[in-house]
């Protein structure tokens, strides 16, 4: 049997996997809105709070792009994540 780093470990696979999914739509999205319209490879990211001075992030490939999409994702994903794939395998367990 595997032990319980190994079976977090296998979720947490599948979790990565789940949200580059998720992030490899939305990037053939904005490769068809290209294909389609034609414009920049460039994406900037601007952050805006009350009071505060205004933050950029120019991302000069799609490449960039995913990478931090994904990190965002996970960053505010993962750990719900994690508790629910866990307690639906633990619900499957204890039916067999």
């Amino acid at each position: 049997m595997k032990t319980t780093n190994q079976i977090e470990k296998a979720l947490k696979d599948k979790i990565e996997i789940e949200i580059a999914a998720v992030v490899d739509v939305f990037i053939k999205e904005l490769d068809t809105l290209q294909l389609t319209y034609g414009g920049s490879n460039y994406y900037t990211i601007i952050s805006k709070t009350n009071g505060e001075k205004e933050k950029k992030i120019t991302l000069l490939e799609k490449y960039n792009l995913r990478r931090l999409l994904q990190e965002m994702i996970r960053e505010n994903h993962e750990e719900v994540m994690l508790l629910k794939k866990t307690k639906q395998l633990l619900a499957k367990l204890e039916i067999l």
